[in-house]
């Protein structure tokens, strides 16, 4: 089923942010994702927004939700245990298999207190790893990549018009609205493994890098049997 629906392609290439031109999928997930971001819908953030985007995707009701993952709407620390879980999810460890319509989750902390966020992905990660592009903080002995989503948030993926997020309009920040962004991995330069993320791509020293062990991450697919 193709969920770009009603908008289509063409209306979905007019209000994207990238700059980059990565290669938008127009997958179940990632186009229904695109779908939502097109119509402004108002979903909430973080896990009810991947929620949506899931029952949209697969046409489901909150019986088939709650089939698979328990609950009607899922929030991100639940998205990162299924994916950790292999829970209808394959995951994905490694840079080389990141792609569209797959889920990155982050896992609610405690100390310091973090709620946790989960995005779409909506496209190949771009390698901006120097000489390519120089963006701080360089860690030694990885790779770095932009990596397209498309997420609801409060918190703006940064400000760099080179990754943009698509709801900074006018030098004003429109968030708790679905949007089209870039966040950041870290790689293993010779493995491939995925090592850390940051929220933006931010030229900046100041921008927090976070390894699985401070904030627990993970990125999945979604592996669906059949509804009985």
């Amino acid at each position: 089923m193709n969920r770009l629906g009603f908008f289509g392609a063409a209306a979905i290439a007019s209000v994207l942010c990238f700059s980059s031109s990565p290669a938008l999928a127009a997958g179940e997930v990632s186009g229904a994702a695109l779908d939502l971001v097109v119509a402004g819908t108002n979903t909430g953030n973080g896990g009810l927004f991947v929620s949506r985007v899931i029952r949209d995707a697969f046409d489901f009701s909150d019986a088939e939700m709650k089939y698979y993952w328990s609950y009607s709407n899922v929030n991100a620390a639940r998205w990162y245990s299924a994916i950790v879980d292999e829970d209808h999810f394959v995951r994905i460890t490694n840079i080389a298999d990141v792609k569209a319509d797959q889920l990155l989750a982050i896992n609610a902390v405690t100390s310091p207190v973090y709620a946790g966020h989960v995005v779409v992905i909506i496209g190949a990660p771009i390698d901006i790893t120097p000489p390519y592009d120089f963006y701080t903080p360089y860690i030694e002995g990885t790779k770095q990549w932009a990596l397209p989503i498309a997420d609801s948030t409060g918190s703006e993926h940064g400000q760099n018009p080179a990754y943009p997020d698509s709801r900074r309009v006018d030098g004003s920040f429109k968030g708790s609205l679905p949007g089209t962004a870039y966040m950041r991995l870290y790689s293993d330069a010779y493995t491939g493994e995925i090592l850390a993320y940051s929220w933006s791509v931010a030229a900046t020293s100041e921008a927090a890098v976070y390894d699985a062990y401070e904030r627990p991450f993970a990125v999945g697919e979604i592996d669906l049997p059949s509804y009985p």
